[in-house]
């Protein structure tokens, strides 16, 4: 059971605050890295949730948004309309070349695993 003063910090912390640092204890706890700590042009494996999903047909793309805590990035899958297992609220653990684009971070064509 966690010290009273951890319990009291918890208590008073918004449902989003809660759930970012759940994110943040498990990217750490499995190995992963934090988008926060990962740098532009390197290869990092992140562990988070998929918040959205999208397709853009006329380009032949699929999208995908995952949080880890510490920030937010856009998964690009070029020549996928559609991955069927990628669902938001599930979790996933991705791993490629973290990239910027438009001053967001970007990983096109990773690996990920659903956890």
């Amino acid at each position: 059971m966690p010290p009273l003063r951890e319990r009291i910090r918890r208590f008073f912390l918004t449902s989003e605050e809660l759930e970012a640092e759940e994110l943040r204890d498990q990217s750490v706890g499995c190995g992963a890295q934090t988008l926060a700590s990962a740098e532009p042009r390197s290869h990092v494996v992140l562990r988070g949730t998929i918040t959205s999903r999208t397709s853009d047909a006329t380009n032949g793309w699929l999208e995908a948004e995952v949080s880890d805590g510490t920030g937010t990035v856009r998964l690009v899958w070029m020549g996928r309309e559609h991955i069927q297992c990628l669902i938001p609220g599930r979790h996933v653990r991705v791993e490629g070349r973290l990239a910027m684009e438009d001053g967001r971070p970007v990983i096109y064509n990773p690996d990920f695993e659903l956890l």
